[in-house]
């Protein structure tokens, strides 16, 4: 098995992170470093462990970074990456209380999606002695699910029922409820995390009476209060949206309401099972019941016991469903689904050498986007809603493609370009009609597959086929720029972000020359700051087009540094600070005059020679700058190239 250290670190690599970030942002390198400090000198571990990374005190909060991500058909929503250090304290809180953390989280029969035990770590040699990783535990997300492959992910807990809610709605579950109960009602929390109290982690632990008397800072819930709290302003209403910890916190408080409304329909007469099923994911509520009123019980108890931890449902977002339970967007997703594997079966065909075959082929791609489109449309879901599962066919045509161009001729050459060119069409409509994160990593990771095919063609094809996917990036940027309200304030948004990493992947070059990446450029460097999405953003663009933009990059690395000595004060505090001065540091980019000015300014440390400068630049780390690590990361943290990064 895996040192010990490795076991205590895990956490980072899954719990403490929001999904939403940087294409090429983890935190692989902090969790490498933290193991890994023993290689280096003594003066380095010491700037490590007594400046830049020292650990927080009981007393000492963070604030952390927070930005809006957007959602599907709703307004945006606020995440956010809590402060390195205070990850740290939380990786260990996991570590340290993972089995009181199991059994507060086993209570409810209700809960769709709950930590269920912790999964072993197994090492390199282990992982290949066992080949495939379902066999040893480690969770795999299903990439039909329209989210990444998390086969290889080393999660610390394993999930029990669902990791994804659509997994329940596809599930064995619920048609055995729907035989049970011609009844359905869902309902969600309103602003569920913004609205959690964090002292009420103790009410459902220990009860509220009790609580008020006996509280204790040191109790498995008196401390995962206060880490709650100093992730987040030292605030106790409401807990950070978006780290996996989050949600684990939350799902303690919702078991004690689960068994809370059990009790109360228990006394009134009713029987879980039977007369009524509740199930829940997350904040997700599901209730059946066989007739009407029996359905209103359900759902004042619920609401009455939910607002005893101050939490308030969500009426405006109520929905109620007869047997059988479909809807629309049941419907839309099994014709996507449908459409979809057709897209896959043309890809499969042999490639055709005849002109006419050729244009059949391209018709009948053009007809599947059609399909595609009016499937969406006649049942009045969104693409966001209904394609999930199209990313992962996608990716399988690609890959048929992908194995026709090693034997692709001449005479064929035409058809293989066609088809690839169909698919870039199709997924790019896709996700520019479901503007999110996620849909972007997906695209990320078949744009990588695709690029791996123009090696079988000829120069002018591969060009081409390059300059098209430059295009549709181009093309997304300037159908969303309206909405980069903050580019004149030197914000730019993840979306945004993710977008000029990937042009910049593409066409390290061309993409940077485009007029719609100039304009969006000027406007960020024409402000007074940049934040932390524009600075990562723009140095990996300009940094890697080559020394034709060398002025770009000393121009934001000027910048950067003047944020950096606005912002010394900050750094051990604010997190969007310590993430900038670390990869700052991190960058190939910067030069190291630059990087010893930023050491003098925020930690007073003179001296440093570019070797000793170099080799702390792996240890502080977040971003990929060079891209080499960026697909790994996208897989969610593939077990043993992690713990040899640093060599």
């Amino acid at each position: 098995m895996l040192d010990p250290i490795f076991n205590r670190l895990r956490p980072l690599l899954t719990e403490t992170l929001p999904y939403d970030v940087p294409v090429n942002f983890s935190n692989e390198y902090l969790f490498v470093s933290e193991a890994r400090k023993s290689l280096l000198s003594d003066s380095e571990t010491k700037f490590l462990d007594t400046q830049y990374r020292r650990r927080l005190k009981d007393s000492e909060y963070t604030v952390p970074f927070s930005y809006p991500i957007r959602r599907t058909g709703r307004s945006p929503n606020k995440i956010s990456i809590v402060h390195p250090l205070q990850q740290l304290q939380t990786a260990d809180f996991i570590f340290d209380y993972s089995e009181t953390i199991l059994l507060e989280c086993s209570e409810s029969k209700s809960s769709l999606r709950a930590p269920f035990e912790v999964l072993p770590a197994v090492s390199k040699k282990e992982l290949k002695r066992f080949g495939d990783v379902k066999k040893i535990g480690i969770p795999h997300v299903a990439p039909e699910d329209g989210k990444l492959d998390l086969g290889f992910a080393p999660s610390f807990f394993s999930i029990r029922k669902y990791n994804l809610l659509d997994k329940f709605h596809n599930s064995n579950e619920i048609i055995r409820l729907e035989s049970k109960f011609p009844l359905m009602r869902s309902v969600d929390v309103t602003k569920c995390f913004f609205n959690i109290y964090t002292h009420s982690i103790t009410w459902a632990v220990k009860g509220k009476g009790y609580s008020k008397q006996h509280a204790n800072k040191y109790s498995f819930e008196g401390r995962f209060d206060t880490l709650m709290q100093r992730s987040n302003y030292n605030e106790t209403n409401g807990i950070v949206v978006g780290p996996e910890v989050s949600r684990i916190f939350a799902e303690i408080i919702f078991q004690k309401v689960d068994e809370n409304i059990h009790h109360d329909l228990r006394s009134r007469g009713l029987q879980s099972e039977r007369e009524y099923a509740i199930r829940r994911y997350v904040d997700d509520y599901f209730l059946f019941a066989s007739d009407e009123r029996t359905l209103q019980i359900i759902y004042d108890s619920v609401e009455r016991n939910l607002e005893d931890y101050k939490l308030y449902l969500n009426d405006r977002k109520s929905r109620a469903y007869k047997r059988p339970f479909v809807t629309n967007i049941t419907r839309a997703k099994q014709g996507v689904s449908d459409v979809s594997k057709r897209i896959v079966a043309l890809s499969a065909q042999e490639l055709a050498a005849d002109d006419q075959d050729q244009v059949e082929i391209y018709h009948q791609f053009r007809q599947a986007l059609e399909d595609l489109r009016i499937i969406v449309s006649d049942n009045g879901a969104s693409f966001a809603e209904a394609t999930g599962s199209t990313y992962f066919q996608i990716t399988r045509a690609v890959r048929h493609l992908r194995k026709h161009s090693e034997s692709v001729s001449g005479e064929t050459e035409t058809d293989l370009v066609n088809r690839v060119r169909s698919i870039i069409r199709i997924l790019f409509y896709i996700v520019s009609s479901d503007f999110r994160v996620s849909p972007i990593f997906r695209t990320y990771q078949i744009v990588e597959e695709i690029i791996l095919i123009e090696k079988n063609l000829r120069s002018s094809e591969a060009e081409a086929m390059r300059d098209r996917l430059v295009f549709e990036i181009c093309e997304l940027i300037s159908a969303n720029l309206s909405d980069e309200t903050g580019l004149d304030d030197g914000k730019l948004s993840l979306e945004a972000c993710n977008l000029l990493l990937l042009g910049s992947m593409i066409g390290p070059k061309s993409f940077p020359e485009q007029d719609i990446v100039k304009e969006l450029s000027k406007r960020l460097q024409n402000s007074d700051s940049l934040s932390y999405f524009s600075f990562v953003a723009l140095m990996y663009l300009y940094g890697n087009a080559g020394d034709g933009f060398s002025s770009y990059v000393d121009g934001i690395a000027g910048t950067m540094l003047g944020i950096i000595g606005e912002k010394k004060d900050d750094v051990r505090t604010d997190t969007e600070a310590y993430l900038i001065m670390s990869d700052f540091l991190s960058c190939p980019f910067v030069t190291h005059d630059h990087k010893r000015n930023a050491l003098k300014t925020v930690y007073g440390v003179e001296g440093f020679p570019n070797d000793t400068i170099d080799r702390l630049a792996l240890h502080v780390a977040f971003v990929d700058w060079k891209g080499a690590r960026t697909s790994h990361f996208l897989k969610r943290k593939r077990l043993q190239p992690v713990y040899h990064l640093l060599g």
